[in-house]
């Protein structure tokens, strides 16, 4: 199958639900790693509650819509944990004598 073969709304749905699964990695203290599953878990539940929806045909709204509405709800919840890149530079401020985050 060819790009030009995938319809528009499809198109747009699987877009979006990759840009659900893409976050930054977490850094590596036990609450962060808490906080990236749960982002994890929640945005697979949204992932599956689209395409149960699109698959069983109960997306009244059509399949844009369902892509539109998981783009809302990743807005609406960013990652809430510190990625690895601000762990590590929490650990080079602790070395170098500050306090870090």
């Amino acid at each position: 199958m060819t790009d030009a073969h995938i319809p528009e709304p499809v198109r747009q749905l699987l877009a979006a639900i990759s840009e659900t699964l893409t976050f930054p990695d977490p850094g590596s203290d036990r609450a962060d790693l808490a906080r990236y599953e749960a982002c994890v878990c929640e945005r697979v539940h949204l992932i599956r509650l689209a395409i149960r929806d699109v698959l069983d045909g109960t997306a009244t709204n059509g399949v844009q819509w369902e892509a539109d509405y998981l783009r809302t709800k990743i807005a609406e919840r960013p990652p809430r944990y510190r990625t690895s890149e601000e762990y590590i530079a929490h650990l080079a401020a602790l070395a170098n004598g500050g306090e870090g985050q």
